[in-house]
């Protein structure tokens, strides 16, 4: 008989905030736990809308110079088990892109990263992001549906071990989410304007 291997696309995630004053000890913890895998610098126009019942979360980003689209779909935009999808985007693609979803009146704002990715047993990917003054870290693993509530004690229990205190619920994830617009991240309404700042994102973030 023939066995359906499901696949992992959904991205099980846990977040926490950092205190500034905490980043250097956790990343010696990070460092004796796991392994540092990678140091990316990010901008991503995020984009917010509906799909039926579904939140739909579109991420068009460059990392460490390389452009991709990536979809992210649950039952809310804070939620830890959302389905996700990518696909690489050339260059002189990206502002395209950004036109489509502009014209769909998806909600959209545009975000700084520096992030410090560490790798851990059974595939669990660390990233330790700051946004400026404001720093969170989120403890990822790729997952099938019926591996969703196995690896998700096995998330908090490394959150435990890291001593971190997770995000509880979408309210915090909200919040956490206002404060990144208020202090770090900006809006783009679709104007002459936004389009002359992104370009120059663009290129900065490409060469």
């Amino acid at each position: 008989m023939s066995q359906v291997t499901q696949h992992k696309t959904i991205e099980l995630e846990l977040r926490a905030e950092i205190l500034l004053k905490d980043q250097e000890s956790l990343k010696k913890r990070l460092c004796e736990m796991g392994t540092l895998h990678s140091d990316t610098k990010r901008m991503s126009v995020m984009c917010f809308g509906s799909f039926g019942e579904k939140k739909l979360d579109v991420r068009i980003r460059v990392t460490n110079g390389e452009c991709e689209v990536v979809t992210k779909k649950g039952t809310s935009f804070g939620g830890h088990d959302r389905e996700e999808v990518s696909q690489k985007i050339n260059p002189d693609q990206f502002i395209g892109m950004i036109r489509i979803f502009s014209q769909l009146d998806f909600k959209m704002k545009v975000g700084e990263r520096e992030t410090i990715n560490y790798s851990f047993p059974n595939d669990v990917i660390v990233s330790l992001v700051s946004a400026g003054s404001i720093s969170y870290i989120e403890l990822e693993k790729m997952s099938s549906k019926s591996e969703l509530e196995e690896n998700r004690e096995k998330l908090k229990e490394l959150a435990d071990q890291l001593g971190l205190n997770l995000l509880k619920n979408e309210e915090e994830y909200i919040s956490l989410c206002r404060r990144l617009d208020k202090k770090e991240d900006w809006h783009f309404q679709g104007a002459s304007e936004d389009y002359i700042k992104l370009e120059e994102l663009v290129n900065r973030y490409t060469k």
